[in-house]
């Protein structure tokens, strides 16, 4: 029998098997394409079914057999200058900062861990190259990855034509050289980078020689449970510089996780440093100054927890199919505690979850802590650009935070979205009080109209 057709039993122990070995999560729609991946294993393996493979492989019979299989079924998902405002934050910001501590020894050492097919900490070699403060500077990049065939391809540097569509084509011309039916990476930058297989989550973490400056753990945690964000957080913890930065994901956050780092807004994003008892509060890098609220429009209120409804109960019991229908309705009837705690349960189940963060956002709003909202109302917007009401939201929180240009920036995006009948509401959020299409972009236009005659 086919083991796409095969009862759960099998797959489910594979996947159980998959994230103790691995730390990465195979949710239950991605079954069938583990069935596939595991049919053509088992059957290069020679076994006459699934279940005998899979038996195998928990008794230890095939410790060869993991570098195939989870090269196979791993996201191997990248490109060069992903994100690219972290690397303009890198440019920019934070490599000026940190060089005056390091001059005496003239050195940095950045991390890109979970660095698939090298395009991330080739993009950090390129950066340094072309910084023009680290010349003659000796800095190094080590690359790690679960998934020992992506570190082979990773060591080699050839990408295809499409892989560099992201690369400037100034940089493309420097730094990469025609080799056949694609491009071959400087092995002058190469020479700077070390490629090394690493398991995050597998007993004893490595020990380092030195800290790092710069630890790049970008859409890795998203694809971990709870207790093993925990674990890997702790351990970058250890082997970060007290002054240096970590960079997560868009759609990551270290909220109920680790409280071993605190956030730094940098404008266009956030990054993570240390938490020094010195510092309790949120540091900010930006260039510009926190701006007062407009004198001619009166800042907008914190969101509240809605008040208790005669129906509460009802609607917990509709919505408690819902993990996160089942948090709103907590929330609902201002059991704040443990809307919290439900959300959490959720993002660590799903931290792809994008109406999650929404509400992740919304909570924080609620507890007075700015710089988390803003950073989670981005989580949801990067994973769903088109939910109008949680640009809204991103909105009026960065125009509280007095970052007006920002602010006034995500007002016009709205109200573009809007004008052209975009933008999906946050359907499974309805329990909280937010604004409709007309009410959104009434308040997106009277923010506008108030900051520009501030």
């Amino acid at each position: 029998m086919p083991e796409k057709t095969l009862p759960k039993g099998p797959v489910t122990q594979l996947a159980q098997l998959v994230e103790h070995v691995s730390g990465n999560v195979v949710p239950e729609s991605f079954f069938p394409f583990l069935a596939e991946v595991a049919r053509e294993r088992r059957l290069a393996c020679g076994f006459p079914d699934l279940e005998a493979y899979v038996k195998a492989l928990a008794a230890g019979r095939l410790p060869e057999e993991w570098r195939k299989l989870l090269s196979a079924i791993t996201i191997k998902e990248s490109s060069f200058f992903r994100t690219p405002q972290h690397f303009e934050a890198l440019e920019k910001q934070i490599i000026p900062l940190l060089l005056p501590s390091r001059h005496a020894t003239r050195t940095l050492r950045l991390w890109s861990a979970g660095c698939a097919r090298g395009e991330e900490p080739a993009t950090l070699a390129m950066v340094l190259a072309e910084h023009p403060q680290l010349a003659g500077w000796s800095w190094t990049i080590l690359a790690t990855d679960v998934d020992e065939e992506a570190l082979e391809a990773a060591r080699k540097g050839f990408y295809a034509e499409k892989a560099l569509a992201t690369v400037p084509q100034a940089l493309k011309e420097r730094y990469f050289t025609p080799q056949g039916n694609g491009w071959l990476f400087s092995p002058r930058l190469l020479q700077r980078i070390t490629y090394r297989h690493l398991n995050l989550i597998a007993e004893p973490f490595p020990s380092f020689p030195e800290p790092f400056d710069i630890v790049m753990l970008r859409n890795v945690l998203i694809y971990f449970r709870l207790a093993s964000q925990q674990r890997v957080l702790a351990h970058i913890a250890g082997v970060l510089a007290p002054d240096g930065f970590l960079f997560l994901g868009p759609a990551e956050t270290v909220w109920q996780v680790s409280d071993r780092f605190e956030p730094v807004d940098l404008g266009g994003c956030f990054a993570y440093r240390p938490r020094l008892a010195s510092a309790p509060t949120p540091l900010r890098l930006g260039p510009i100054p926190p701006k007062k609220p407009p004198k001619t429009l009166p800042p907008e209120k914190k969101p509240s927890p809605p008040k208790p409804k005669p129906q509460a109960a009802q609607a917990k019991e509709v919505l408690a199919a819902d993990p996160l229908g089942e948090a709103v309705a907590i929330l609902a009837q201002g059991r704040l505690r443990e809307a919290q705690e439900a959300l959490q349960k959720l993002l660590a189940a799903n931290p792809a979850d994008a109406q999650a963060h929404a509400l992740e956002g919304y909570l924080h709003e609620v507890a007075g802590r700015p710089a988390e909202a803003i950073a989670a109302f981005r989580a949801c917007l990067y994973l769903e650009p088109d939910l109008f009401q949680a640009r809204l939201l991103l909105a009026h929180a960065l125009r509280r935070a007095g970052e007006a240009g920002r602010a006034q920036a995500e007002y016009r995006h709205l109200l573009s979205t809007l004008g052209a009948g975009g933008g999906r509401e946050l359907d499974r959020l309805a329990g909280l009080p937010l604004p409709t299409r007309e009410q959104a972009a009434r308040q997106a236009q009277a923010a506008l109209e108030g900051m520009n005659t501030a």
